[in-house]
């Protein structure tokens, strides 16, 4: 399917009258909302507001991506907005390098449609991430001048994707026996949130995270105060990672869908997971991961 089949040029908005991001979002909600998209729009505009990380991809000074999947979508929609002047979007900190754009998309889609979700994302990334794309749907003045462009025509979706295909082979680890205050510092270093919890063999037994250390820094006396029961220097020194780790841990095979497992991620509310293999570990997973190949980086 190539991407031109997904536009339509009355979803095509020139120009885009908006000066805040929030605004020019909710202008093409509301145009996707027109044209039978979404049913009950309002349900997405505190969404909108918040602006949240995961619901944005910014190309530099090119464009905003700003994409949905979400119950008040009937079908897969994109929407595409060209201002006159750039539109900043106020970004963490007041930090706003690199956050303004005249070129903003939107795309919203129902949670079943996860895997063209991935693939819509995933082509628009890459085509705005061209040098000279951006300059050329500028330069157009209607959807249909845009839809005639031979640089968006010519992209076409990619197949699915498997989670082989993106996870990382060969990730770090730790042992049920490590000493927790050892593993705690290499999952710092690691600066990827867990690891998976393997035995000699492989397989895998549990996962330590930040959250099971922020849960065993809670239990401590210090944090409680007189109503936990105490503990000496030397049981904390001795503390390993079984003690701490979870053992309900969400697994992955690396052969399915990339969409499948993303749409499962979301669901679940969890940032990583392990792959596995009958058992043992072969890979590791995250968000960052998956954001990373859909934007072409």
């Amino acid at each position: 399917m190539k991407l031109t089949e997904l536009l339509r040029a009355d979803r095509v908005v020139i120009p885009l009258e908006q000066r805040t991001l929030p605004d020019a979002v909710w202008n093409l909600v509301e145009r996707l909302a027109a044209t039978g998209v979404v049913k009950e729009p309002e349900s997405l505009r505190a969404r909108i507001v918040e602006g949240r990380g995961e619901d944005l991809a910014v190309h530099s000074d090119r464009a905003f991506i700003a994409h949905y999947r979400t119950e008040a979508a009937q079908q897969l929609g994109i929407a595409l907005g060209i201002s006159s002047e750039p539109i900043a979007r106020d970004a963490p900190d007041g930090d706003a390098r690199d956050q303004s754009a005249r070129i903003v998309v939107v795309l919203l889609a129902p949670p079943r449609m996860a895997a063209r979700y991935l693939q819509a994302l995933g082509a628009f990334s890459r085509v705005l991430s061209r040098p000279g794309v951006a300059e050329l749907i500028l330069a157009v003045h209607s959807g249909e001048e845009l839809l005639a462009l031979r640089v968006l025509s010519e992209v076409e979706l990619a197949p699915q994707l498997s989670v082989r295909e993106i996870m990382t082979d060969s990730p770090q680890t730790t042992h049920a026996d490590t000493l927790l205050r050892d593993a705690a510092r290499d999952l710092v270093r690691s600066g990827v949130g867990a690891l998976p919890v393997v035995e000699a063999d492989g397989m895998l037994v549990g996962m330590l995270s930040e959250r099971e250390l922020m849960r065993h820094m809670l239990s401590l006396a210090s944090l409680h105060g007189s109503s936990a029961r105490p503990h000496t220097a030397f049981e904390r020194a001795r503390r390993t990672v079984r003690d701490v780790m979870t053992r309900q841990v969400l697994c992955v095979s690396p052969d399915q869908p990339l969409a499948e497992v993303a749409s499962l991620m979301t669901n679940k509310d969890v940032d990583r997971v392990p792959v596995v293999d009958e058992g043992r570990l072969v890979g590791f997973l995250t968000r960052r991961d998956i954001v990373r190949k859909l934007i072409g980086s």
